[in-house]
């Protein structure tokens, strides 16, 4: 048995972020993965979704510097463009298009694995952490109640280690359900809600003469009659990424000439543009039936000491809605703040309770649009919250204000609550516009 160690599963974006935070209070960190990791390392299969765009909201990349410093500099040196939510994004919603105005949130667009390269690069420069790769974890050690170690296999060999605390941080594919059923743990089922929605992504290669006056170019679905959007963003600094979205049965093409047919019937034709004109820097990769799930994992009384779970693992959002990366940094700087005071081994629920508290907020958000595509009637709460974003998106292209709270909200630096604002809540009820937008 080893003293003052900790083991992670999964060397991901919430694995890596973990192993971070642990090197704090751990003397030995090790992080396993089933994946081999190369310096040159791209694509991998435990990583489908980085073949899509993804959205590190301001709100993450706050906890992102906290625990890396001059981390944003870092990326941008990578390609990472650099832009503020109102000025340099163009926003489309069914009811018009949002205001420019500068909002003062900047956040950083980069390819997932770019973002990954660089965490993964400031971690393993740690002198108490190390990575394991190509090891498939298959279970877990255990001892009267005590989780104490993992055990799998590595080059075909049995694989067995032992730690003081084990995280598993492994992603939406984690096993840790039958896991624990295997040590007489029993969890509830999970709650699950069904996005119906579709999302196909390609990147391209930026045209230089293509003169464009956004960074950031999006048009959102909306329950229950928008059911096409799409997001072009620019990346890595040589790059834009193309992702067309669909709800209730509507899913764009992944053949070259149904996916540039599907961007031409949106209403922002600079995404159509792209694909039409530009040249294309990968496949068309198309991921269907994306949905959110939630393991209450704060509901398990018999919890074993010695186990912590956290970001996907615990809850993986529909990824159209872009908050699975900001919330596993979330989890993370909870993390960060309870190992100040608490010995997180001995008292494991603390922390899955504090990690339940952050999925609530953006379980909400997401569910209450997913919900609207179902056949099912939601519950009274969830269609007042429906009815209000309704009514939101009918008052944004004519208030800086609401677009505003809005952003904020969204980007999670600021509470949901703050929708509720009486300057806020007046516009959005009195449906007035003080301003039009110019475009």
């Amino acid at each position: 048995m080893y003293s003052d160690r900790a083991l992670v599963i999964g060397a991901g974006f919430a694995g890596l972020l973990a192993a971070r935070v642990l090197s704090e209070s751990y003397g030995d960190v090790v992080v396993v993965e089933r994946d081999r990791l190369a310096a040159d390392t791209r694509y991998r299969s435990g990583v489908p979704q980085a073949h899509h765009p993804h959205a590190l909201h301001a709100r993450g990349a706050e906890v992102l510097s906290a625990l890396f410093p001059r981390f944003g500099d870092e990326l941008v040196d990578a390609g990472a463009v650099r832009a503020d939510v109102g000025s340099d994004h163009l926003v489309r919603f069914p009811t018009g298009w949002a205001p420019r105005d500068h909002l003062g949130l900047s956040v950083l667009s980069a390819t997932r694995v770019t973002i990954e390269r660089t965490i993964r690069r400031r971690v393993l420069k740690l002198p108490n952490v190390s990575i394991v790769d190509g090891v498939a974890v298959e279970g877990l050690l255990h001892d009267r109640g005590t989780v104490t170690g993992v055990h799998g296999t590595r080059d075909d060999r049995p694989f067995t280690d032992y730690a003081d605390l084990v995280v598993d941080a492994s992603g939406h594919g984690s096993k840790l359900v039958p896991w624990l059923a295997e040590q007489g743990v029993h969890c509830p089922a999970p709650m699950i809600v069904n996005g119906h929605t579709t999302c196909t992504s390609r990147l391209y290669h930026l045209t230089e003469d293509l003169e464009l006056d956004w960074k950031t170019a999006r048009e959102l679905t909306q329950a229950p009659r928008t059911r096409r959007g799409g997001t072009v963003s620019e990346v890595d600094g040589r790059h834009w990424f193309v992702s067309l979205s669909g709800a209730d049965g509507d899913a764009a093409p992944d053949d070259e000439d149904g996916f540039a047919e599907y961007a031409a019937t949106l209403q922002c034709q600079d995404i159509a543009e792209i694909v039409k004109t530009a040249s294309p820097a990968s496949a068309i990769h198309r991921s269907g039936t994306l949905r959110s799930r939630w393991n209450r994992y704060h509901q398990v009384q018999d919890w074993p000491r010695g186990l912590l779970a956290l970001g996907d693992a615990v809850a993986s959002l529909n990824p159209v809605h872009g908050h699975g990366m900001t919330l596993a940094a979330l989890h993370c700087a909870e993390l960060h703040h309870l190992l100040q005071g608490h010995d997180l081994a001995k008292e494991p629920l603390l922390f899955q309770r504090a990690v339940a508290r952050t999925v609530q907020v953006a379980w909400k958000e997401v569910t209450t649009a997913d919900l609207g595509w179902g056949d099912r009637k939601p519950p009274l709460r969830t269609r007042l919250r429906q009815w209000y974003a309704r009514r939101l998106t009918q008052a944004i292209p004519g208030s800086t204000r609401v677009y505003r709270a809005y952003v904020r909200v969204t980007q999670m630096a600021d509470r949901p609550v703050k929708l509720l604002a009486p300057a806020v809540l007046w516009r959005v009820l009195s449906g007035s516009r003080l301003r039009a937008t110019g475009r």
